[in-house]
């Protein structure tokens, strides 16, 4: 019997050992991983333009820790971190090399999957997903002289078809560079904001909208929408656009220069309608009294926004602030005074399953996941993260 009693509990204490190892830092700092993970975080560490990003990934975000010293891949000589996320697999274009990537996020190592050589824009400024397998991804040329587009096989990173926008609206006379803002597909038909710029990164008090056929990619409507100026940041560094459960695309204007001088807005495209919605804008620097609006909104469902703000009454750092709005009220619905105050880098939160999960860099290095429950508003606080980083620079889900 007692002999029966050892044999058990040895059993046990083996199950616990294999069925952990592949998810535990080993105690002499391996890591094996595991072959397929469902979030994953990319720490930023050192100044710039010296720095260096980690990456580190769990299926489990409730609890456990991330540990940079036990585990992670540094990912700056693989590529940029300008991911575009879906299925599981990462999308990227390594620029400076003409090099355009698939890579797979396995065994604690960011593995290349496919790469073909792509030079046709100089940096993805703005994408859509057509289906589920195809890709659009559209920027300029190196002088700003014209707005290309790429569609591309996810697949085996084949390119179906790419082209410059034909019909847009000719540069006026003070300006002579293309911006590329936000980009979305409805029933045929792609939405695209854009603008121009000079040399100095000055930009005219309007930004300009298109209407797109997707079959032939006739430009059917351009127009200028002068309640704002610049364009949203729609590039695979920033989370700044959304679309609702109405099928209602949401987009943003960040001026630039003047971005001082200017409110930031928020502007919307209903499926099916020739152009923007003219009787919809949203004021977000008015919503949170003047702060300055950070390039990061998600959007949790039932039209309520996230919203993430810095407070310069809590210091020039650690003052990042967020916040819950009605996207038809226009008001704030919750201030998330849970949260320790934030010094963001840039995407730091998503939303999954009617919860918002943020990664939130602290002023004391108690760095922690923390998770709002839309159902039962609340907050709790889940996975230990990295510690005396610069920030996150992305906080994301590989799984729709």
């Amino acid at each position: 019997m007692k002999l029966n009693i050892y044999k058990s509990i040895s059993l046990l204490c083996l199950f616990f050992v294999l069925g952990s190892c592949s998810k535990e830092p080993s105690s002499a700092g391996g890591y094996q991983g595991e072959e397929d993970y469902n979030y994953f975080l990319l720490s930023a560490l050192g100044s710039w333009p010296n720095t260096v990003h980690y990456m580190t990934a769990t299926n489990d975000l409730t609890q456990g820790q991330m540990d940079l010293k036990k585990e992670g891949d540094e990912i700056n000589t693989k590529g940029t971190y300008s991911y575009i996320v879906k299925n599981g697999y990462i999308y990227n274009y390594k620029n400076d090399q003409g090099i355009l990537k698939k890579f797979k996020y396995t065994n604690d190592r960011l593995v290349t999957i496919k790469e073909i050589p792509y030079t046709y824009i100089s940096e993805i400024s703005s994408f859509v997903w057509i289906d589920s397998k195809t890709l659009l991804i559209a920027g300029t040329t190196g002088n700003a002289g014209e707005i290309r587009y790429t569609i591309i096989n996810a697949e085996d990173l084949s390119i179906i078809k790419q082209d410059a926008f034909k019909g847009l609206t000719p540069f006026p006379d003070e300006y002579n560079h293309y911006m590329v803002g936000a980009i979305t597909y409805f029933d045929n038909t792609l939405y695209m904001q854009y603008g121009f710029r000079d040399d100095k990164w000055l930009i005219p008090d309007y930004y300009n909208f298109a209407t797109i056929d997707y079959s032939d990619f006739t430009v059917k409507d351009t127009r200028v929408d002068n309640r704002s100026t610049g364009v949203s940041n729609a590039s695979p560094y920033f989370h700044t656009t959304f679309t609702t459960e109405n099928n209602q695309f949401y987009y943003p204007c960040f001026p630039r220069v003047q971005s001082d001088d200017e409110d930031i807005y928020l502007f919307r495209v209903n499926q099916g309608e020739t152009s923007y919605d003219a009787d919809y804008s949203f004021n977000l620097t008015k919503l949170v009294k003047g702060k300055k609006v950070e390039t990061i909104l998600q959007y949790l469902g039932n039209n309520k926004m996230m919203v993430l703000y810095r407070d310069k009454e809590l210091g020039n750092s650690y003052n990042g602030r967020y916040i819950l709005a009605d996207l038809e009220t226009q008001q704030i619905v919750r201030e998330f005074k849970e949260l320790p105050s934030d010094e963001p880098y840039e995407w730091g939160t998503f939303v999954q399953n009617d919860k918002l999960y943020f990664a939130i860099n602290s002023k004391d290095n108690n760095n922690y996941v923390w998770i709002y429950d839309s159902k039962t508003d609340k907050v709790t606080q889940g996975m230990s993260i990295p510690t005396n980083i610069s920030g996150y620079a992305r906080f994301d889900k590989f799984y729709d």
